[in-house]
């Protein structure tokens, strides 16, 4: 029978499909070299949700014998709680290139943000945090010097591995080497803007038993460590090289991954966004949207208030009105002068308490 609802009024609706964010800021990727064992299967970049898949492809995990990689996974899956997937990139060698290779072959592979070398040459590792500070990535090493040179590297940082000062290398409890990956895959599992990273438990790790003087020197250095406190191993610091806090700049590269994210779908959603006040402000609606999601996982400051009662907002938005635009600024389809300013929610890391006891009050 013919649908005679189509002879009154006709209706086609299309799906207008948003875009699909591939990026992520809560995995990590271990990168080292390839299997001993020659008949390994282990691919170039891999994605892996269980230590089992990470040996069934030829990785050894545990023993005298292990791998780095199969080593440094088993230590990611043994912190609580494990993290849902991890990525490994493996090296075929030493020379100088291939490491930059590999990561930059990776990023073919989406979903990863932290790079952790493990077994990695000395050599090769200055290529890695060079090829890190030309990503919006970061990458975290085990720092084995108890007086580390101070760097300015702003994607990049250390913790210390070893139990003492003077411990030797080869005295170093093996999981140790892979601090950094334990280090990652604990605070991997917060989401960004929620997270310090200082005062972290880490699973299977020993701590360091250090002085005053090799803690300001580590401290100097903008290098991490894990200590114990009131019979707690704990993290201490959570600084990249340069000394802005880790967790600053992750949160940074979600914002703006976010932000983008949204304003770029605004386009792809609507037939088009007109250049009125009203386009604009759907524009400013988004960068409002990502900025409350900002407050909400605890990277931006709520609206707070002074003593006087006046308000501190947490962020402010501004666009420009369409009527104070000019017809080349309309013809050129660009929308500048569209800003915020957000306040850091930070983290407190140390209270300093003072009082008194008295007979009477």
């Amino acid at each position: 029978m013919a649908n005679n609802l189509d002879r009154i009024a006709t209706v086609v609706i299309d799906i207008a499909s948003p875009l699909v964010d591939s990026s992520s800021f809560d995995n990590l990727l271990i990168i080292g070299p390839e299997p001993k064992d020659t008949d390994h299967t282990a691919p170039a970049v891999g994605v892996y949700s269980s230590l089992s898949e990470v040996t069934d492809v030829g990785f050894v995990a545990v023993g005298s014998s292990a791998d780095p990689v199969g080593a440094a996974a088993r230590i990611a899956f043994s912190q609580s709680p494990a993290p849902s997937k991890v990525y490994i990139a493996t090296l075929s060698g030493t020379e100088t290139g291939t490491a930059a290779a590999a990561l930059t072959a990776a990023l073919a592979t989406d979903g990863w943000y932290a790079i952790c070398p493990a077994g990695v040459a000395s050599s090769l590792m200055p290529e890695i945090i060079e090829w890190t500070e030309s990503q919006e990535k970061i990458c975290c090493y085990t720092e084995l010097s108890a007086s580390p040179t101070a760097a300015t590297q702003n994607r990049s940082f250390a913790i210390f591995g070893k139990e003492s000062a003077s411990q030797q290398n080869s005295d170093i409890p093996a999981d140790n080497n892979y601090i950094n990956v334990a280090w990652v895959a604990k605070c991997l599992n917060f989401h960004a803007g929620e997270e310090t990273w200082a005062f972290k438990q880490l699973a299977g790790i020993s701590p360091a038993n250090l002085s005053g003087s090799e803690i300001a020197a580590l401290e100097t250095a903008n290098v991490s460590y894990l200590a114990t406190t009131a019979s707690k191993n704990i993290t201490f610091g959570g600084k990249v090289l340069s000394g802005e806090w880790i967790d600053i700049i992750r949160f940074r590269d979600w914002l703006k991954n976010d932000m983008q994210l949204r304003v770029a779908n605004q386009f792809v959603i609507n037939p088009k966004i007109p250049y009125t006040d009203k386009g604009i402000g759907l524009i400013q609606n988004q960068m409002i949207a990502s900025l409350k999601d900002g407050v909400r996982y605890g990277g931006i400051a709520p609206d707070e208030y002074d003593e006087d009662g006046n308000l501190i907002p947490g962020f402010t938005t501004s666009v420009p009105l369409s009527s104070s635009l000019t017809s080349t600024q309309k013809a050129s389809r660009k929308l500048v002068d569209c800003k915020f300013a957000a306040r850091i929610a930070g983290a407190i890391h140390m209270a300093e308490i003072k009082g008194s006891l008295t007979y009477s009050l």
